[in-house]
């Protein structure tokens, strides 16, 4: 006789990386990342309904002149996003970027494989730098910023408790548009 086993998984069984990432509708190595930086802790069926539930971050008219996002994209081997300190997390965003001198004092959110996992604010920029020069003999420059780090999550399933103000965006995902670092938020009307 032969035996017939269910395909659904018990409630304690964690879920495939392929499969969750499927769920979820991020690609496989984007949830490896995660699981790596220690943001997923684990794969069982609460986790993964969690993060397939995140909404989409969008900016509003309302919220001019708009949010920033920062994408992080840090190998895990040297230091996981989990382990790092405020501090340490903010000096990761304050590279060079080619941003005007008046983003000074707008909100920024940090995200890791499009998943929001802090909120900060840009304290101050810098005085232009330059990058490098391109075949026709332009400078590209760039500013330094620094960056304060208001609310964070070590745990991308767990929502924050009070899900209001800056932290109603935490854990959820962001919807950007392509560009270099730092890139405003593509903004959707609600109607």
């Amino acid at each position: 006789m032969p035996i017939v086993r269910s395909t659904k998984p018990a409630l304690d069984e964690w879920v495939p990386v392929a499969l969750a990432a499927r769920i979820v509708g991020v690609d496989r190595s984007s949830l490896a990342h995660l699981i790596d930086h220690g943001l997923v802790p684990s794969l069982g069926l609460d986790v993964v309904r969690s993060l397939s539930t995140s909404g989409e971050v969008a900016a509003r008219s309302s919220d001019d002149p708009g949010h920033l996002v920062a994408r992080l994209d840090l190998d895990p081997s040297e230091q996981r996003i989990v382990d790092k300190s405020d501090a340490q997390l903010s000096q990761a965003v304050e590279g060079p970027h080619r941003i005007p001198a008046s983003y000074r004092d707008r909100h920024l959110l940090l995200t890791v494989r499009g998943f929001v996992i802090a909120t900060g604010q840009i304290d101050s920029i810098g005085d232009l730098v330059v990058l490098r020069t391109d075949r026709r003999g332009r400078q590209i420059t760039a500013r330094p910023i620094s960056v304060s780090i208001d609310e964070r999550l070590y745990d991308l399933t767990i929502r924050p408790v009070k899900a209001a103000g800056e932290s109603r965006w935490l854990g959820r995902r962001a919807r950007v548009g392509t560009g270099g670092t730092v890139l405003p938020l593509t903004r959707r009307d609600r109607s």
